[in-house]
């Protein structure tokens, strides 16, 4: 109904904003990162925008600040079993990239840090969402094309060197994906590597 919202931020809370546009207040429920990342009160903003009909919420309006957030919120919604709320809490304890990250490391505990959401609600996201998630690392590596995904994943003794060190999969993953030139990198290098980017 709404693609995006801008206008002047009139109110801040810890569940919504509240950004007047024209003279109408509109109220716009955010993720906590959202909050965090918001201008001063006054100034003008674009919120992204998702309308939601429930019969357990009513009439919501759900805001972004990026399209990036909004389409990972789309994303999170067509998971049975996660709604709206379930899906802005996750957004607000993990990135859309984090989140990513998450999934294609099977990671279900760094799901679970979101409030109310289990380890079955994070297991059905993760089975459902894996096929359908992606990201490019930061020399332009897709890890989750099929090509992708079989050379940076067949670090697996990397992997496994870093998790046992007390590091998260997605962590772990994360830190290998952010190491430029990592598929063509030396075992024992990449973790010498990956080691320097978690000690950032």
């Amino acid at each position: 109904m709404y693609a995006y919202i801008s206008g002047t931020l009139e109110g801040v809370t810890e569940n919504y904003i509240i950004v007047d546009n024209q003279g109408i207040g509109y109220q716009i429920c955010v993720s906590a990162q959202t909050i965090t990342s918001l201008p001063a009160k006054g100034s003008q903003v674009q919120i992204f925008t998702e309308f939601v009909v429930s019969e357990n919420t009513g009439v919501t309006l759900y805001g972004f600040l990026s399209q990036e957030e909004k389409d990972t919120f789309l994303l999170l919604n067509t998971v049975s079993g996660v709604g709206p709320k379930a899906a802005l809490a996750i957004l607000s304890v993990l990135t859309p990239r984090d989140l990513r990250f998450a999934i294609i490391s099977e990671d279900e505990k760094e799901i679970t840090r979101a409030n109310g959401v289990g380890p079955k609600a994070a297991r059905r996201i993760i089975l459902e969402l894996k096929d359908k998630v992606d990201i490019i690392s930061e020399d332009g590596f897709d890890i989750s094309s099929s090509s992708g995904a079989s050379e940076i994943m067949a670090s697996d003794d990397v992997l496994l060197a870093l998790t046992s060190l007390g590091y998260s999969a997605s962590e772990a993953l994360r830190a290998i994906n952010s190491v430029v030139g990592a598929s063509d990198m030396d075992q024992s290098v990449l973790l010498k590597e990956a080691l320097k980017k978690l000690a950032l």
